[in-house]
C-alpha cells in the first residue's frame, strides 16, 4: 500500500535479495488439491470480485497450485487463503508475489531502493516508519500499527511501527480523538499500489496478517457532506473494482476515459507530502501546497508515467477504470480513438474531473470492507482494484501486517 510521506534519509543499498530460483521449491504435484469458493456478499451488495481459496499451503505450492491461483485471481481479481498450517514466510511470500512476473528480472521494491531506518546492535533495518522492510526478503515490508511480536525477524524488542493518522493528512474537519477513541473511522487513500514515477506498478498485490486489532466493528464516515457511513471490521482494507467504477459512469464520460491518458507527477509521493487529501482520500484538495517541482528529488520527462485510464486483464479481457486521483499531474482527453485530444494542466480541473468519475463507485454497496483474520493471505489483481486502509482505535490493539508488491516488468498499456 502506497502512503503521502516523505524521507530525507540517505538511500543506500539493501540487503542480498533472494531471488525466485533460489527458494526452495517442493516436488511438483499433477493436480492442485485448491478449492475455489466465491465469496458470498450480502444482500443489497453490488460486488462482484473475491473468492476464498482451500487446500494449499502457501509455504509449499507448486506449479498446479499457482496455475489454479493464476486463474483465479484473474477472474476473481482477490483471494483470501484460508487455513494456512503456518504463517507464510517472507521467501515464499515474495516467491508467490514473483510468479506473476516471469519477465521481471530485478525483484525490485515497487518504490526503489528503501532508507536506513535505524542501525544498531549489529542490525540495520532499511523501509520509514510506517513501512520498514524485512531484511531476509527486503521486498516484504511490515505495515500497519503497533508493536511486532517479540523476536520477530531482525527487529528489536519493542519495536512499533507507525500507524496513519487522518489528521495529518486530510483537509479538516477532522474526526474528534474522543469519537475515533469509540471507532469512528475514515478511508485514508483510495489507490493502487506504484510510485507513479519511473517504476511500472506491480501486478499483484500479497498481505499476509500477522496480528490484527481485537474490538467491535468501526463506522467508517464519508466526510464529504452526504452522511454517509460504513460498518467495517476494524483494521479491514477496503477494497472497489475498477470494472464497477467503468460501469458507473454515463456513456459520454465513459467514452473518455476509455481513450484517455493520465500523467502523474514526477516523484508524486514526495510532491504530495505537503498537500492535504480531501476527507474521502480520493484526491488531493487544491491549495498549491505541493512540493514545487524544482524542489523534488532529480527527474526527468522521460521518467514521468503517463498511463492509459483504462487497463485490460491480459486473461479475461475486462477493462478497469485505474486512476490514482492524489498522483494525477495532468489529463490528456479525447472523446473517441481519432478524436482530437485536450490536455488539460490546471490541477483544479483534472481533480475535478477525476472526482466525477471516481465518487460514484465509492459508495458502501459498491466497498469491499476485507476482515482479516491472522496467518490469513490475501492476494489482489492490482491492475484491476482500488484499496485504502482504514483507521481503528488504539485500544484494539496492533495491527500487523506483511506485504510484498514487486516492480512489474512492464508499464500498463491499456
Amino acid at each position: 500500500m502506497v502512503f503521502a510521506v516523505s524521507s530525507t534519509a540517505t538511500v543506500v543499498e539493501p540487503p542480498k535479495v533472494l531471488a525466485v530460483r533460489e527458494v526452495y521449491v517442493p516436488p511438483e504435484a499433477e493436480k492442485s488439491n485448491g478449492r475455489v469458493v466465491p465469496i458470498q456478499h450480502p444482500e443489497g451488495k453490488n460486488v462482484d470480485f473475491g473468492a476464498e481459496i482451500y487446500g494449499i499451503d502457501l509455504n509449499n505450492f507448486t506449479s498446479a497450485d499457482f496455475a489454479l491461483i493464476s486463474n483465479a485471481l484473474h477472474k476473481h481479481k482477490l483471494l483470501v487463503f484460508k487455513e494456512q498450517p503456518q504463517m507464510l514466510t517472507p521467501q515464499q511470500q515474495y516467491r508467490l508475489t514473483a510468479c506473476f512476473d516471469p519477465d521481471e528480472k530485478t525483484g525490485g521494491f515497487a518504490h526503489g531502493a528503501d532508507p536506513v531506518l535505524l542501525s544498531e546492535n549489529r542490525v540495520t533495518i532499511y523501509g520509514l516508519p510506517n513501512r520498514p522492510a524485512i531484511n531476509a526478503q527486503p521486498q516484504v515490508h511490515i505495515l500497519g500499527r503497533g508493536e511486532v511480536p517479540e523476536n520477530h525477524f531482525d527487529f528489536p524488542p519493542g519495536f512499533k511501527i507507525k500507524g496513519i493518522d487522518h489528521v495529518n493528512f486530510h483537509i479538516p474537519p477532522h474526526i474528534p480523538q474522543e469519537e475515533r477513541n469509540k471507532g469512528a473511522s475514515r478511508f485514508y487513500q483510495w489507490h493502487w499500489d506504484g510510485s507513479l514515477y519511473n517504476i511500472p506498478p506491480p501486478r499483484v498485490g500479497c498481505l499476509l496478517a500477522v496480528r490484527t486489532p481485537k474490538g467491535p466493528d468501526v463506522t467508517v464516515h464519508w466526510g464529504d457532506g452526504t452522511g454517509r457511513t460504513m460498518e467495517i471490521a476494524p483494521g479491514a482494507t477496503a477494497m472497489v473494482a475498477g470494472s464497477k467504477a467503468l460501469e458507473l459512469l454515463d456513456d459520454e464520460t465513459r467514452q473518455i476515459v476509455l481513450h484517455s491518458r493520465i500523467e502523474y507527477a514526477p516523484h508524486a509521493f514526495q510532491w504530495m507530502s505537503t498537500a492535504r487529501s480531501t476527507q474521502l482520500g480520493h484526491t488531493l484538495e487544491t491549495e498549491g501546497k505541493e512540493v514545487p517541482l524544482d524542489e523534488l528529488r532529480p527527474w526527468s520527462q522521460d521518467k514521468v508515467c503517463i498511463y492509459p485510464m483504462v487497463w485490460t486483464n491480459p486473461v479475461t479481457g475486462e477493462k478497469s477504470l485505474q486512476v490514482h486521483g492524489q498522483g494525477a499531474f495532468k489529463l490528456y482527453l479525447k472523446k473517441k480513438p481519432d478524436g482530437e485530444e485536450t490536455v488539460v494542466t490546471d490541477l483544479k480541473e483534472v481533480r475535478d474531473f477525476l472526482h466525477k468519475v471516481m465518487s460514484p463507485v465509492l459508495s458502501p454497496e459498491n466497498i469491499y470492507a476485507h476482515p482479516h483474520q491472522e496467518q490469513d493471505v490475501i492476494l489482489w489483481y492490482n491492475r484491476a482494484l482500488w484499496h485504502s486502509i482504514t483507521e481503528f482505535p488504539e485500544s484494539y490493539g496492533p495491527r500487523i501486517m506483511h506485504q510484498c508488491n514487486i516492480a512489474a516488468s512492464d508499464h500498463p498499456s491499456g
